[in-house]
């Protein structure tokens, strides 16, 4: 997990706390507070996003080091 993405995903739990603090403690209109849930899921999402991306890249780049042509003559024929 990278630096951006950990921020990412620790800003939005830190969101869905104000929003439970402000909405169940403080007993604040749930429509004031309303934008700390949606700034929480935006970001959860957005993580997901990144995260789904990264599993994507990492999937290609694994598949294409086993595509690679075998150095050997040997193995080239092992192949065929």
């Amino acid at each position: 997990m990278k630096l951006i993405d950990s921020i990412i995903l620790f800003a939005s739990l830190a969101f869905l706390v104000m929003f439970v603090d402000q909405a169940l403690y403080k007993k604040v209109a749930l429509k004031d507070s309303y934008f700390f849930l949606m700034f929480s899921l935006s970001g959860f999402l957005y993580y997901t996003y990144r995260r789904g991306l990264r599993k994507i890249k990492e999937k290609q780049e694994e598949n294409a080091k086993k595509a690679e042509k075998p150095k050997s003559i040997q193995q080239r024929l092992k192949k065929k």
